[in-house]
């Protein structure tokens, strides 16, 4: 594949199948409503958005807002009275946002030695919805193809980190320790890959199994657990794993010592859930509701995709508002805190939080794997910018973001639909529309 072709999945108009499509150039952003996705009764079949297809463009422009509609899921509760309320910073329009006014002139690049204004960038990289925090008040919020400040859309692996932070929680309670071997508190790893590893190197993806996350691969190690996580259907003869676990059972080859060096994949992120929900007697689902989402005081009730199990999948199944997911990244940026003058309480413990901020260790630089995040590091189940940007960066395939920047307590956040699953081509885009916003706080 050339430096200039796309590989991203499709269906088929003819066949109403999905196959991968190898192209020169980006389809256009087109929305749910102009692609016609379940319009008719009956819907044509290649417009019918199902499990077979949610993956696919554009049916994923309806898909990533409609999950719990598409497959099995569990609800994760908020409880009890918002923790930030998150005021407007100037009056809304008709649309219910304060849009983006704030941001007018700003040029953001647009990757290919050009610029693009805002609302271009949000076009062009298929977002879906688009979030400012700056201090506790909105100062710029837009939402497309459908979507409004009370939609849940999936939110992929930014899920990661409230599992990791859920795992940290654990650790803090005393209930499970940075340095115990998972097998400690999951037995049945003993034959797996696993074996080795420990909550800490799990926490850092440091594990060393060997896992390929080929998204545009249905035959990568990914696609073969996205089945088994049920992301994608069971095919006709299949004799591999079903459920999380058993997708993680069936790993046991290893391509480094557990320690050595960090390799992204999100069946570890799954196996650290395990370990925390043995530890602690909770189902992650239940964990979430009370210990994050309750605790921090999210507005709106959050969902997770469940496997043929019944187990939640903790590396990318969650969905949530886009202003609950800056409520999240901006506690972890406060220490824990959420909430203002008299009302400001700690949600999380101060030791949690500032552990997933800080970041790894920046002479630990990824940039051979991942050139466009040279300078990142990845800690605690999220990526984090703090020696290019200044903060943590939860990140999700498909266009999902979120920067939180501690010290001038400002937080973007994206949600989107893009047709390629990962975040790399758009990388360059998403650090000058950052570099941006700060240089006008």
């Amino acid at each position: 594949m050339s430096e200039r072709q796309h590989a991203y999945l499709v269906v088929d108009p003819g066949t109403a199948r999905v196959r991968v499509a190898l192209e020169d150039s980006l389809p256009e952003p087109v929305t749910a409503v102009e692609a016609g996705l379940n319009v008719g009764d009956p819907v044509p079949e290649h417009l019918r958005v199902h499990h077979g297809n949610w993956l696919a463009w554009p049916h994923r422009r309806w898909a990533f807002t409609h999950v719990d509609e598409l497959r099995a899921s569990a609800r994760i509760t908020a409880r009890g009275p918002v923790g930030d309320p998150l005021p407007d910073a100037r009056t809304v329009g008709a649309d219910g946002t304060v849009g983006l006014e704030e941001f007018e002139g700003l040029a953001v690049d647009d990757g290919d030695g050009g610029t693009w204004s805002l609302p271009e960038m949000l076009h062009h990289t298929y977002a879906d919805g688009f979030l400012v925090v700056y201090r506790g008040e909105v100062v710029a919020e837009w939402y497309g193809d459908g979507m409004d400040r009370l939609t849940r859309h999936i939110m992929f692996s930014m899920t990661k980190t409230v599992t990791g932070v859920l795992a940290l929680l654990a650790i803090h309670d005393g209930l499970m320790g940075l340095d115990d071997p998972l097998v400690d508190h999951v037995p049945e790893l003993a034959d797996s890959a696993f074996a080795p590893v420990t909550v800490r190197q799990a926490l850092d993806m440091t594990d060393g199994i060997r896992f390929d996350e080929d998204y545009a691969s249905p035959d990568s190690d990914i696609g073969r657990y996205g089945i088994a996580m049920s992301f994608t259907p069971v095919p006709s003869g299949w004799d591999g794993p079903v459920g999380v676990h058993e997708g993680i059972l069936a790993l046991t080859e290893r391509a480094a010592p557990p320690g050595e060096a960090f390799a992204y994949k999100s069946v570890t992120t799954d196996v650290l859930a395990w370990a925390t929900a043995r530890a602690t007697g909770q189902r992650w689902v239940d964990g979430v509701s009370e210990r994050i989402w309750s605790s921090m005081g999210a507005e709106v009730d959050a969902a997770v995709v469940l496997d043929d199990r019944g187990i939640a999948v903790s590396s990318g199944g969650m969905s949530c508002t886009l202003r609950d997911l800056a409520r999240f990244v901006r506690m972890l940026g406060r220490s824990g805190r959420v909430g203002a003058g008299d009302d400001e309480r700690r949600a999380i413990p101060a030791a949690v939080a500032d552990d997933v901020a800080a970041g790894g260790d920046p002479a630990g630089d990824i940039a051979e794997a991942y050139p466009t995040r040279a300078g990142w590091t990845y800690h605690r189940q999220c990526w984090n910018a703090r020696h290019v940007l200044g903060g943590l960066v939860q990140m999700g395939i498909g266009g999902q973001r979120a920067f939180c920047h501690p010290e001038e307590d400002l937080v973007v956040a994206t949600f989107g639909s893009h047709p390629v699953a990962g975040n790399a081509l758009t990388d360059p885009i998403f650090t000058s529309l950052v570099r941006g916003i700060l240089a006008r706080t």
